[in-house]
């Protein structure tokens, strides 16, 4: 089942309800208040936090953020080790179609999701079975939504289950 995942620096704003799957950046939460807040605005929907290398004060994010101005391809591998070994579930890495290969090369080996970014609307992506993988696509931006978030097409069932 194809499911929708928005995510904004400011879940917050988005009305409760609009999508089973939300994500934001884990040192915008620096406290579990900040989370419960958050969780307790939006009920019906699970929070994903995303590590963009500007801390993670909770320990929780289970996604990096692999881009100009945020993790490093080079920093990628020790992530995943400290992830692991916080028994951190669903591991994954955003990133765009472009720094696919490097991070790919970067985690050779180790078991990992996949969160690529389009935002143009592609999401079919070549490599990938149509509608199944990678396990989430980013391909609305906030521009085409209308609101401040962009949208992803979570298409991997057993990701954040």
């Amino acid at each position: 089942m194809i499911r929708l995942m928005l995510d904004s620096d400011n879940l917050l704003d988005l009305p409760a309800g609009i999508a089973p799957l939300l994500a934001t950046y884990s040192d915008l939460l620096p406290t579990h208040a900040a989370l419960n807040q958050l969780a307790d605005r939006h009920p019906d929907s699970e929070v994903i936090l995303i590590d963009r290398g500007l801390g993670d004060p909770l320990g929780l994010a289970s996604v990096a953020d692999v881009e100009t101005g945020s993790l490093s391809v080079s920093r990628i591998r020790e992530w995943h080790s400290r992830k692991t070994a916080q028994h951190i579930q669903d591991i994954t890495v955003y990133c765009s179609r472009d720094w696919l290969p490097a991070v790919e090369g970067a985690l050779s080996g180790l078991a990992w999701f996949k969160w690529l970014a389009t935002l143009d609307g592609t999401c079919a992506l070549p490599g990938f079975t149509p509608l199944r993988a990678p396990a989430a696509v980013q391909c609305f931006s906030a521009a085409m939504l209308g609101i401040h978030a962009d949208g992803s097409l979570v298409l991997e069932d057993q990701w954040h289950r």
